[in-house]
This record gives structure tokens, C-alpha cells and sequence, in this order.
């Protein structure tokens, strides 16, 4: 058995024949992405139980039926006071809250706790792992179908205090073709440019403490003439979201950072591949972008819509009222956005293609605010993960 010491980015879990899987996805001493795998938690909950031999009965029918795995008594401080406790393991997470729904109006039961207690959550508190944190594991490598190694862990706990601040950050914004001014129509009007910023630590060679080259790319599929190049063309809007795709892939982000990504960019982007059956599958482990009610998830990469950020936590310290991207930019950066007619963009696309280079630049410049800002709020979101204990995507 093998020993592995790596810090944790982003955790999940998945259930595979009626097993809950722990995806601890991360980047080794090595600097290398990879995912530790750990399938040994399971789920639990309290009871205080008024009677305690009537709640063992309903646990040992419970058992009977495959309801719950097993359940163990211990002496507990409950209010104050010493009382026999009984904690009840669960096959998977969602048979927390059906267990807890069949046993909490029983006469027998006194209360019951720590059922609303978010699976992920759980593990990362009863084993004492902050993300970003060194962790080590022992186990084996195994063979999988995730993007990067995969190492099944018998064992995971902390190694040590360190916190791993070697982010590797790719910042990204997206230009819609809008004959209606801001008028969103993803079913409709494709995307025509998508830029790229970023400062790779994860593959750039470079001298140690000197900063690695930028990564600055606009990708567009209406051809013009342009010396520019960081400009690339492709042959249509499929070949621009696999360029999307391919990207991630090859800059391998810690962190995919936006500027209301959670509302747009991100969305927008997935409703467009649905138009061709591209496989959106920029996650580590080959899934797709997952559009919640509130926000955006992909798996192994944390996705940071940093508008989102500023709104919540800092904005209330700007002097600005304007949570625009300029608006932020030139409070914290001193410089804001290219200086075009952002809804002319349409026009200039079908009539006037001598004027789209400026437009590709403003595309990129975008792209560069969101970077500068995400490092300028780096610090703040590192110190709130270590506070709060929750992955930076919660955060």
C-alpha cells in the first residue's frame, strides 16, 4: 500500500451500486492533477431516544428491510445533560432524510440530529480536512476512466497545516451575436467570440518566483485581416465551443473564473453545445456543465463567478454603486473595459468586418479584468475557505 500527500481543491461524491464514492479531486507534491477516491463513509444520524429498547425494535426492523446499514449506541452530552445516543448508518445520503421521516413522530424518540447535515459536509468535519489543505492518503493507483490518475485511499486525514495558494486560474468571457441590443436568445443567436486569460503554474516552464507568460486568446469564426496573434479563427460556432472545451483541457485550471458566468456564460454556453450534441465534458471526471437554480458546477475544477463574489462579500466597501465589470474593474484594478458599442456588435458582424478586431480586443480585455480581479480576491477567498471549512465553489 501505497502513501499520498496532496492538497484538496474540490470534493463530490457519486453513488455507484448503492455505495457512496468520495471524489477528492486535487493537485499532488508533484504539481499534477489528480483524484483520490474513497468509498469507506458512510452516512449517519442521531437519535435521542425517550425509550430507548423501543427504538432499537423500529432500527432492527429497519435493518431487516435494508432501510439502514447498522446502528451504535454511545453516551452523549445532549443539552447539558448525559444521555445514551444512538447513531444510525445509511446505505446512501438520500436515505438520510426517509429514515429520519419514518422514525421522528414515533412516541420512542426524543429527537433527532444532524440529519440536515450535507453528506460532503459531513465527511470533511468528522475527518477534520479543510480544502486547500495538505492531505495524506494510503492505498493503491487504479485504473479509471477519469481525465487524471486516480488513487483509491483506505485511509484519508490531514497531514498539516499548509495551505496551497499555487492556483492555477484560467479567466474566460463569451460574446453573443445580439441584433436586440442585451436581449438574450441562446435558443437563437450563437456565441461569436470567446477569449482566454490566464498564468499557468501548472505547465508554463519557468523560473521559480518569476511569473510565467500569459496565456491571451480570442477565438472567433468570422475571418478578417489581422496581425494580431492572439486572435484564432475556426470554421463555426461547434469548432468554437471544442476550442472551449479543448482549452480547459490543455490549461488544466485550478480555478475557471467568470464575471457573471453563473448567469450567462456558462449557461449560454451549454444551451449552444445542446444545438450541436457536443459533448460538454470539461469536468475531470468527463461530466458536463451542471446549471443549478442559483449557479453553475463543473466536477474537479471549481468554477468562481466572481461578480457573484463581489456582490455578496466585498461590494458593500466599493464607493462604486455598480457592480458592472468596469464599474469593479476600475475601482480595484485602476483600468476598466475597451471603450466600444458592445450592442452595434451585430451589425458590425454581418457588415463590417474592418471593425471586429476591436471587439476581439475588447473580448480579451474582459477576459484580463475578471483574471486581475479573481487574484485581487484570491486572499479573501482562500482565508474564508480556511475559516469556514467549505470548498471555494460553496464559498
Amino acid at each position: 500500500m501505497a502513501k499520498l500527500r496532496f492538497f484538496l481543491l474540490d470534493i463530490t461524491y457519486k453513488v455507484i451500486d448503492g455505495v457512496p464514492f468520495v471524489y477528492l479531486f486535487g493537485r499532488g507534491l508533484d504539481n499534477k492533477q489528480l483524484c483520490v477516491v474513497d468509498d469507506t463513509f458512510r452516512p449517519y444520524f442521531w437519535i435521542v431516544p425517550n425509550n430507548i429498547e423501543e427504538v432499537k425494535k423500529e432500527l432492527d426492523r429497519l435493518k431487516e428491510n435494508n432501510s439502514i446499514i447498522e446502528y451504535q449506541i454511545s453516551n452523549k452530552n445532549y443539552l447539558g445533560e448525559e444521555t445514551e445516543a444512538i447513531k444510525v448508518f445509511t446505505n446512501q445520503p438520500k436515505d438520510v432524510p426517509s429514515v429520519r421521516n419514518e422514525l421522528k413522530n414515533l412516541d420512542s424518540v426524543k429527537s433527532i440530529n444532524e440529519y440536515d447535515i450535507h453528506y460532503i459536509n459531513r465527511y470533511l468535519i468528522d475527518k477534520n480536512i479543510t480544502p486547500l489543505g495538505l492531505l495524506e492518503a494510503e492505498g493503491d493507483f487504479i485504473e479509471s476512466r477519469i481525465k487524471v490518475p486516480v488513487f483509491k485511499a483506505e485511509t484519508i486525514s490531514k497531514f498539516s497545516e499548509d495551505t496551497f495558494n499555487n492556483l492555477n486560474i484560467l479567466a474566460f468571457d463569451i460574446e453573443t451575436y445580439n441584433p436586440y441590443g442585451k436581449y438574450l436568445a441562446p435558443e437563437q443567436n450563437p456565441v461569436i467570440m470567446l477569449s482566454f486569460y490566464g498564468k499557468s503554474t501548472a505547465n508554463a516552464k519557468h523560473q521559480p518566483g518569476v511569473s510565467p507568460k500569459p496565456f491571451e486568446k480570442v477565438i472567433t469564426w468570422k475571418k478578417f485581416k489581422t496581425s494580431n496573434k492572439k486572435i484564432e479563427f475556426v470554421e463555426g460556432e461547434a469548432e468554437l465551443i471544442q476550442k472551449f472545451i479543448d482549452t480547459i483541457d490543455m490549461f488544466k485550471p485550478d480555478i475557471l473564473v467568470g464575471y457573471f458566468s453563473d448567469g450567462f456564460d456558462l449557461p449560454y454556453i451549454k444551451k449552444r453545445a445542446e444545438k450541436y450534441k457536443l459533448d460538454l465534458n470539461i469536468g475531470l471526471d468527463n461530466s458536463g456543465i451542471e446549471v443549478l437554480k442559483t449557479k453553475t458546477k463543473l466536477t474537479g475544477i471549481v468554477h468562481v463567478d466572481i461578480f457573484k463574489f463581489i456582490l455578496k462579500v466585498i461590494g458593500r466597501s466599493f464607493d462604486t454603486e455598480s457592480y458592472s465589470l468596469n464599474s469593479v474593474a476600475r475601482e480595484l484594478l485602476g483600468e476598466g473595459k475597451q471603450d466600444v458599442d458592445i450592442e452595434k456588435l451585430a451589425d458590425v458582424w454581418d457588415n463590417k468586418l474592418e471593425d471586429l478586431e476591436k471587439y476581439c480586443d475588447y473580448n480579451l480585455q474582459d477576459s484580463y479584468l475578471t483574471y486581475e480581479i479573481c487574484q485581487k480576491m484570491l486572499p479573501n477567498l482562500i482565508e474564508l475557505v480556511k475559516m469556514i471549512g467549505l470548498p471555494m465553489f460553496d464559498i
